[in-house]
């Protein structure tokens, strides 16, 4: 301990008490981070996303990398699955599942862990991200010549932050950039230096092989270190040099791609096809003005809005303040932090770095190292400040806590416990000379500081006032809850590894299919099939996400097409049951499983086609009725489909309950949970719908909830009592979101409309709702609407669609249909019968990745009815067999290889120059 605080003696010296004491540090700190989950009997697995996503996937992967070992020691042969029917409609595995483990070198372990004790190695990963941050940023400092104490303390800034103590818990590979930037800005240096570019281009691909989304911002802060680091190195500048340098980075930064590629490419190329990042969200000029009030306070207190989650420790603020004070000195680094503070007080900054889509500051953790680095280099001016810096210091001390602290809103206890923090943080800097007389005493009391303003973080995030611990889930439950779903009663159902389920209000997780092993029309990740999303727009399936979905609202026709044969229900009261599903095929203590007979199976035939230009001519109950009479596609050599259609909009009538009113083609609603009800009349023995074409929604501030008569006719005070109201009206901002809860008998579902300002925005505003199958004409539905706004829509209608038509078309179209199905790695098989020319479709979502071939023989394979594909068929009988190759992968093979063979040349020739450059010096 004493050598750690000693003065170090040279940049040679071994490091090994660093890293023990930092080692030790760390441990105790995230001693305290783990117990304050576990004496709450909470596992940090966080229930939103970390359940049906993050162990999910981590517990798929170890399985499917022990497959693959298991296939090649025992069979000696090498199978990597590519396509996996169990997630969502059938999915692509690599670009489903790199967002969350493949690609990222730590989840290989998963391989090593059986799937029981997944929980305890996501633990340990969250952990070991976030010490592995540490290590490379102590790395770069270290390689800057920063003494041990600085490169100490700057590493306890960098890695418990608000950003790992809040957003790395929820999402744990959120460290993962983390721990890639230090290593890819120490590999820019060494390229200026004229060193060995090694580090720089492996950082940098292994960095794009982990996560694609975090990549894009380390490739902006590279470029932005790259010029700041020209400029602060060299003194003869000029425009060809600095070309010049751009074409070497820029040429290291294609071979890191191409050795990424593998990986990389066909992630990239899946990304641009997928609706999520095409939205149009919306970007405001500033933020809300309660954002600026409390942004300085935020800085070292409570998160701030859109993912700015800084919290950095109190010390971090008085090193900026120290290298502040220094004229002429730092100008590469106080650029740097005026530049990022600038981006985080700009929306549009927020938006370029989340990928041109919603804005939000996800990139906050490289804002940290830059304030942790600054802290680095302000520790050695801490026993040289002269008298007028130290009052320099003094008064940006106060203007900072005046300014922090002036809102109403700003004066928080956590924020006004990281101010108090700070001023003895400065009065420590400053009182060096006086009261601390050896530099080992004052390291020794910032460090006592900063783990206190560590712990004061964790304790107020993780407080029961914050009620963050609350969305966790229970210790040891996670994998429980995957396994509790209908899943395991469905497997043991015949029919059920070629064949879907869907489900009404079952409670269970997403993506509980994937983990169970059976097929399901429910999916949540972050990067989906565009296919699907185009579909469920043209349907107006009610689900606002192009990501996140979780049933195909129990419609008949829908389900039909999606070879779904069981519907699960929760057992205990009533359970909504779709038309069709007629049998009770299982049952247990928590479920009921039915099953519909007519269901299609995973491929059925049509005879006859409609084009493309036809369909989107039709309204949506007239397309999904098209869908089972003729197969949508560009062209084809059947007939033309003479369609039919049955379906009746229904009379109705609305009445308006009280606090909502219906004028002008608006609902407009000035009370919670307010509500309209629909008398309709329509056919008997139908699915009844309703359709809302266009749907959005404004929401209203509370003063606009009140009348200008009634609003006169109050007190200031009555006034008052109003604006302050609930939401406080000085911080008032538009609701992103609203919901619109439809009852109709014992049926109720629920609309979710979202603005262009709420985060997963997809452009969604056609919602079609199936409220049941009834035998009756007639019916009250009920809208019941949740925040007061105004509620607008192009057309809002009930139609119904009579069952008779749907049974004899399903029955035309299953009649032949894929027998003796199998499925096998990358490929299913399948034999069919056809006694004329037809259109078979399969129930998979379509993607460039699968090769169809008849008898042997390669055929087109043609995207059918939006988001399935197919394959024409002449008469007679045929072996299916369909064949699957992630897309891209081959280029992004061949691009590795390349990349590869490019790294060994380079490498090849930077050692030919240093063995030349001996040879000079010798002769010299």
């Amino acid at each position: 301990m004493r050598k750690f605080f000693s003065k170090e003696k040279s940049g040679k010296e071994k490091k090994a008490d660093f890293y023990i004491l930092y080692t030790i540090v760390f441990a105790a700190i995230s001693l305290v981070i783990y117990g304050c989950f576990y004496f709450n009997g909470k596992s940090l697995v966080w229930s939103h996303d970390g359940v049906p996503q993050h162990i999910n996937a981590l517990a798929y992967y170890g399985k499917y990398l022990r497959n693959v070992l298991k296939t090649l020691v025992f069979d000696h042969k090498i199978s990597l699955p590519m396509w996996d029917m169990h997630i969502g409609y059938g999915s692509d595995i690599l670009t489903t599942l790199h967002y969350y483990v493949i690609g990222d070198p730590l989840t290989l372990f998963s391989v090593f862990v059986p799937e029981k004790n997944t929980e305890i190695l996501y633990e340990i990963l969250i952990f070991l991200r976030i010490y592995l941050a540490g290590i490379t940023f102590s790395i770069y400092c270290f390689y800057r010549k920063n003494p041990k104490q600085a490169t100490f303390i700057g590493c306890l800034v960098y890695i418990f932050a608000g950003w790992t103590i809040y957003a790395s818990m929820k999402h744990p590979y959120f460290s993962n950039p983390m721990i890639y930037l230090p290593l890819v800005l120490m590999g820019i240096d060494k390229v200026y230096k004229k060193e060995k570019p090694y580090l720089f281009i492996w950082a940098t691909a292994v960095a794009a092989m982990s996560n694609f989304y975090f990549f894009y911002m380390i490739s902006v802060f590279m470029v932005l270190y790259a010029a700041f680091r020209y400029f602060g190195i060299f003194r003869k500048r000029s425009v060809k040099d600095v070309f010049q340098w751009f074409l070497k980075f820029a040429g290291f930064y294609l071979v890191a791609l191409m050795i990424a590629a593998l990986i990389f490419l066909p992630v990239i190329m899946t990304l641009f096809g997928t609706e999520r990042f095409q939205a149009q969200n919306y970007v405001p000029f500033l933020y809300d003005r309660i954002y600026y009030e409390k942004y300085l306070g935020c800085l070292i207190g409570e998160n701030m809005i859109q993912w700015g989650v800084a919290g950095y420790s109190a010390v971090a603020m008085a090193g900026v303040f120290v290298i502040f004070s220094k004229r002429k000195k730092y100008t590469g680094l106080k650029l740097g932090f005026v530049l990022l503070n600038l981006f985080l007080l700009i929306p549009f900054a927020g938006h370029v770095l989340n990928g041109f889509s919603y804005v939000s500051n996800r990139w906050i953790w490289a804002y940290g190292m830059l304030i942790a680095y600054i802290l680095v280099q302000a520790y050695p001016e801490l026993f040289t400040l002269q008298m007028q810096e130290k009052r320099r210091i003094f008064i940006m001390l106060l203007v900072y806590c005046v300014l922090a602290l002036v809102s109403k809103s700003a004066r928080t206890e956590r924020n006004s416990m990281a101010v108090m923090l700070l001023v003895l943080a400065v009065f420590t800097v400053l009182s060096y000379g006086n009261i601390f007389i050896q530099g080992k005493y004052l390291c020794g009391m910032l460090v006592a500081v900063l783990v206190t303003s560590i712990i004061l973080n964790v304790s107020y995030q993780y407080s029961y006032e914050k009620n963050y611990l609350s969305e966790f889930e229970e210790k040891n439950r996670a994998l429980e809850e995957l396994q509790d779903g209908p899943d395991r009663t469905i497997l043991s159902l015949d029919g059920s590894s070629s064949s879907r389920y869907d489900q009404y209000k079952t409670g269970s997780y997403v993506n509980t299919a994937m983990y169970m092993g059976t097929n399901s029309t429910s999916y949540y990740f972050s990067v989906a099939n565009g296919n699907i999303s185009r579909f469920f727009d043209e349907m107006y399936l009610n689900t606002p996400w192009d990501y996140h979905y979780s049933s195909l609202d129990g419609r008949t026709i829908l389900d039909r097409l999606a070879s779904v044969k069981y519907f699960a229900v929760k057992r205990n009261g009533y359970g909504y049951i779709p038309y069709g599903y007629d049998e009770e095929a299982a049952s247990t203590k928590k479920y009921r499983i039915y099953e519909d007979e007519d269901s299609l199976p995973l491929g059925y035939t049509y005879d006859s086609w409609i084009s493309r230009e036809k369909y989107e001519k039709l309204s949506v109950t007239e397309k999904q009725q098209a869908l089972l009479q003729g197969a949508v596609v560009e062209k084809s050599s059947l007939p033309e489909t003479q369609l039919s259609f049955d379906d009746k909009k229904a009379d109705f009538t609305l009445e308006a309950g009280k606090g909502c009113k219906i004028k002008d083609g608006k609902i407009i609603v000035t009370k919670k949970n307010a509500k309209i009800s629909i008398g309709y009349r329509g056919e008997p023995k139908s699915e009844v719908y309703l359709i809302a074409k266009n749907l959005d929604f404004s929401a209203y501030s509370p003063r606009e909830q009140v009348s200008d008569k009634k609003w006169n006719s109050l007190t200031e005070y009555e006034k008052n009592q109003i604006l302050y109201e609930d939401d406080n009206w000085r911080y008032w901002k538009e609701s992103k979101e609203s919901a619109v809860e439809v009852s109709l008998g014992s049926v109720d579902k629920t609309i979710r409309i979202f603005t262009d300002k709420y985060n997963g925005y997809s452009g969604r505003h056609n919602f079609l709702l199936n409220m049941g199958y009834k035998n009756y004409s007639a019916g009250t539905m009920t809208l019941t609407f949740s925040m007061p706004g105004e509620y607008t829509f192009d057309d809002l209608y009930l139609v119904c669609q009579p069952m008779e038509s749907v049974e004899k078309q399903t029955e035309k179209l299953g009649k032949e249909s894929l027998e003796n199905v199998s499925m096998e790695t990358n490929k299913i098989i399948g034999d069919i019968e056809v006694s004329s020319d037809k259109f078979l479709a399969f129930s998979i979502p379509y993607s460039a990745g699968f090769r169809a071939y008849v008898d042997g023989k390669k055929v087109d394979l043609i995207k059918a009815n939006s988001m399935y594909m197919g394959i024409e068929l002449k008469k007679g009988k045929h072996e299916i067999v369909l064949t699957y190759c992630t897309p891209y992968i081959v280029p992004g093979l061949i691009l590795t290889a390349t990349g590869l063979l490019l790294f060994l040349l380079i490498a090849v020739s930077y050692r030919k120059s240093k063995k030349s450059g001996e040879r000079g010096k010798q002769k010299k």
